[in-house]
């Protein structure tokens, strides 16, 4: 096996192992979610060897269960959904203009693209929210 394919099956367990582990997480709620997805983060920091990361999801850990409450969980969750929905409201602005000035084809396929993937992270953002 050379390299290239260690570094790709490597990169594909640790994607595996996140995604499954994640959605052990998704049983949780408020800190102890939180705190289950900084773990499964740090994993896959150890697993890649990448010292930095694990020092700052360590601290992050530290952070979580000394300042953890509800309340900070649901201020988090709502911040993150004000901020997708501005992101959206942009985009539609941004897609609205270009059929306003007539622009290309191409140009307003690739800002109805950028649109639905604002809305796609506003409709993940608005669901994390509500399993809160």
């Amino acid at each position: 096996m050379n390299f290239k394919t260690k570094i790709l099956s490597l990169a594909f367990f640790v994607i595996s192992s996140i995604g499954l582990a994640q959605s052990n997480c998704t049983t949780l709620k408020g800190c102890e979610r939180k705190l289950c997805e900084l773990n499964i983060k740090l994993d896959a920091a150890k697993k890649a060897e990448n010292k930095n990361q694990i020092k700052g999801i360590e601290d992050a850990i530290s952070q979580t269960k000394k300042n953890c409450t509800t309340k900070t969980v649901n201020k988090d969750l709502d911040q993150k959904v004000n901020e997708k929905q501005q992101k959206v409201n942009e985009r539609t602005a941004d897609l609205n203009k270009a059929i306003k000035e007539n622009e290309g084809k191409e140009k307003i396929a690739k800002k109805r693209k950028k649109l639905d993937e604002a809305k796609a992270e506003l409709n993940k953002a608005l669901a994390e929210q509500k399993s809160k």
